[in-house]
This record gives C-alpha cells, sequence and structure tokens, in this order.
C-alpha cells in the first residue's frame, strides 16, 4: 500500500468517525435532553364568572379564575411578576394580577386570582351580541396570560392563551392553553441582548 492509500483510508475512517458520533449527539442525546429535561410546561384555565356580565350599558364584570400549571420538567420553574386579562372580542373586559408561583419538578400547581374591572364601556352591537350569546349559552372569552420566569434569572416571558366558551348556569370547567414563549438557548440570548 502507498501513502495515497493509507491517507484515503485515514480519511474514509474519520469520517465514518465523525458521522457517528453527530449521530449519536443529535439523534440520540439532544431528543433525550428535550423529552426528558426541557419540555414545556401546560397550562389550562377554569373562569368562573362573579358578576358584572349583564348590564345594559357598561359592564363590571369580575372572575374568580385558576390557573392550572403542569411542569413536565425534571427541574422546578418558577414564576413571578404576572399579569392577565379576560377579554370579549377583541376587548379587554376585566385584568389582574397573577401571584408568583413555582412549580416542583414533574408537578403540578394550581393558581387561583381575582380579574376584575369596573364600568367598562362596549360599543352597543358587542352589548347587544354578548346579550344575545348569554341567553343561548355561548359566549366566548378569552383568557391571556404573560408569565415571568423567575427560575433562571433571564425574566423571559411566556404567553399564554385560552379561549373558554362560558355556558350558562353550568359548573366551570378546565379550558387547555396554547403556550408561546421563548424556549431555545438562541431566543434566550437575543432577549437578554435585547431588554437588558
Amino acid at each position: 500500500m502507498d501513502k495515497k492509500t493509507r491517507k484515503r483510508e485515514r480519511d474514509t475512517v474519520l469520517v465514518f468517525c465523525l458521522r457517528d458520533s453527530s449521530f449519536l449527539v443529535f439523534g440520540l442525546l439532544l431528543p433525550v435532553y428535550f423529552f426528558l429535561y426541557d419540555m414545556p410546561p401546560e397550562f389550562s384555565v377554569q373562569l368562573a364568572p362573579i358578576r358584572g356580565l349583564d348590564a345594559p350599558a357598561s359592564i363590571s364584570p369580575a372572575f374568580n379564575v385558576t390557573l392550572h400549571a403542569g411542569n413536565r420538567r425534571v427541574t422546578g420553574r418558577c414564576y413571578h411578576n404576572s399579569e392577565a386579562l379576560v377579554s370579549y372580542a377583541g376587548f379587554t373586559i376585566a385584568s389582574g394580577r397573577v401571584p408568583g408561583f413555582c412549580v416542583d419538578g414533574k408537578g403540578a400547581r394550581e393558581i387561583r386570582f381575582l380579574a376584575s374591572a369596573d364600568g367598562v364601556g362596549l360599543p352597543e352591537h358587542v352589548l347587544d351580541r354578548m346579550a344575545l350569546e348569554r341567553r343561548v349559552g355561548a359566549t366566548q372569552l378569552d383568557v391571556e396570560v404573560k408569565l415571568f420566569r423567575r427560575d433562571d434569572g433571564s425574566n423571559r416571558p411566556m404567553w399564554i392563551w385560552c379561549a373558554r366558551r362560558m355556558e350558562g348556569a353550568q359548573p366551570p370547567n378546565v379550558t387547555p392553553c396554547t403556550v408561546l414563549g421563548l424556549q431555545n438557548w438562541f431566543s434566550l440570548n437575543m432577549y437578554a441582548a435585547k431588554y437588558k
């Protein structure tokens, strides 16, 4: 065997080793990391109206809101300085502060808070539509929650959106939510640089 042939064989072995180690890292270890460690949290909401959705000219609603938080990560997560909005047809009808909370790894927790407002003026056609929907038990309310992470020191925001159909006098059911947040390493660096 000459030198060229030996060099070519050595290069071929090196390429195979790199390919196999890349497969090990990206094909096996990275998915294990995301499935066992960095799974996004799950949220759902329960919304119980207390008062104020049936006023003729303006509304002064109040809602007991229960946010169900499920942590699918191995390590705990904490949130603070959070706020919530309840809206109807794009109009904010109530707001409230969500108390700070932590959820243990692979744990779940319920967070209760009040969302309210006084004298919310809505256009007449929106009030008429709301009254009609309430009569047939089909009022759709949106709950939006903005949470800030506390456990990693980044204050990264996470937005939660839940569409909740209010069905008359039936007991409030739990509605799953859509979670939008910065979940990867690249967005962490971009967010930290932009908001420092």
